[in-house]
């Protein structure tokens, strides 16, 4: 009988969530889907630029594509950043690849 007792007990200490904190966690995550709608949008504008002028950022128009078609929840600024800090570091090493 006291095993049943415990049991019931700790039902009703795990019981429902607050509305505070349920609340908290639904405009978290409706702020990362509207983060990375953003981000998609800005990204998907570098397309406009010419070659050239990806070129001085460090990317060329296949990075661009990359970080456009990756999975929606991987931030695509990502992908950018690690093509153009490669990009870099070929070219301080003398071996550029433009």
């Amino acid at each position: 009988m006291r095993t049943t007792q415990h049991v019931l007990d700790l039902d009703l200490v795990a019981g429902k969530q607050s509305y505070a904190p349920r609340t908290v966690g639904v405009v978290a995550m409706l702020t990362s889907v509207w983060r990375q709608l953003r981000n998609r949008y800005a990204i998907s504008r570098l397309n406009d630029m010419d070659d050239r002028q990806l070129l001085d950022m460090g990317l060329k128009r296949e990075d661009v594509r990359e970080a456009i078609t990756s999975p929606f929840f991987d931030n695509p600024a990502s992908y950018l950043t690690r093509a153009s800090r490669n990009r870099a570091s070929l070219f301080y090493k003398g071996t550029r690849h433009d």
